[in-house]
């Protein structure tokens, strides 16, 4: 048995077209063969994003209900039969509206798109998506058929690898701007970019905003003003998501929990178990694991 299908294999559970009973749970696997993305399969009916970044690009369906989330200053409402996408290092939150959302989920790595693309076009790309809910019924299927396909143990390589091929490439080429540059790194303030370095370097240890804010030689209210201008959140919340991210590259070691969260600047265990989970969904040990167990074994994936 390969990697693949043994990983695939310790998250086998029944598969049905919607949640049908109460209660949350989420999934989240790592797929190799794609630059190690992630995926999840989730419904969460109280759970509520912090706000938060991804290196990565954000691509899914809403598989039931709504999930509401504010994205680029603007709240959106996504529906079932809706393709999500978001841009990487772009500032989101989420949570449930009424009885709760269902969605499937890739955060595929930007080079992971940009070779899609580089196959499909013959040159690199780099897409940019300018709308972030797209009502294309063609694509959901296409999307939501290659997450089951990668979620059900044993699957056929070949075919998943065109399925994803196919996919990636159909969502970029049809909604995606391949002209789009990426602002280049350190075209913010001076002082922004400053700050954002301090925190890099201090994401284990205490950071006092008259520290920073003397780092950078500006008053506190004014790098309050500029960060946010620049970076669309505070110092804080800035400082937190990166903890965020270490936590997530020191969870491929061996360390125990209590250790990379004094890595991390947590306060303990606890508090990386409260502020992760706030941002990616699942508790940092269940995100080692490369899964969350079901939380209510009645529910059937999306």
């Amino acid at each position: 048995m390969d990697q693949h299908a043994a990983l695939t294999e310790s998250l086998a559970h029944p598969l049905g077209s919607a949640p049908t009973a109460r209660g949350e749970y989420a999934r989240l696997w790592r797929e190799s063969r794609f630059d190690r993305m992630e995926c999840l399969n989730a419904r969460f009916e109280q759970h509520a994003y912090a706000p938060h970044t991804h290196e990565t690009y954000v691509i899914g369906v809403i598989t039931a209900g709504t999930e509401l989330y504010r994205y680029r200053g603007v709240l959106h409402s996504a529906v079932a039969g809706d393709v999500v996408v978001l841009n990487p290092d772009e500032l989101h939150d989420g949570r449930p509206a009424g009885e709760g959302f269902a969605y499937r989920i890739f955060y595929p790595p930007v080079a992971l798109l940009e070779q899609t693309l580089a196959d499909a076009l013959g040159r690199p790309a780099r897409p940019s998506f300018t709308d972030t809910i797209l009502k294309d019924p063609e694509l959901f299927r296409v999307i939501q058929a290659l997450h089951r396909g990668l979620e059900e143990p044993g699957g056929d390589a070949l075919r998943l690898e065109t399925d994803a091929l196919r996919a990636f490439a159909a969502t970029a080429l049809r909604h995606g701007d391949l002209t789009a540059r990426p602002r280049p790194a350190g075209s913010e303030p001076l002082a922004v970019r400053r700050a954002r370095d301090y925190l890099d370097s201090h994401l284990d240890a205490v950071v006092e905003l008259a520290d920073l804010a003397e780092a950078v030689g500006l008053s506190r209210f004014h790098l309050l003003r500029v960060f946010r201008a620049a970076v669309g959140t505070t110092p804080h919340g800035y400082l937190t998501d990166r903890r965020v991210h270490r936590a997530k590259e020191m969870l491929g070691g061996p360390l125990p929990l209590a250790e990379i969260a004094a890595a991390c600047g947590f306060c303990d265990q606890a508090h990386l178990n409260r502020v992760f989970k706030a941002r990616v969904g699942v508790a940092p040990g269940q995100y080692r694991r490369g899964s969350n167990p079901v939380q209510d074994g009645r529910s059937a994936a999306a």
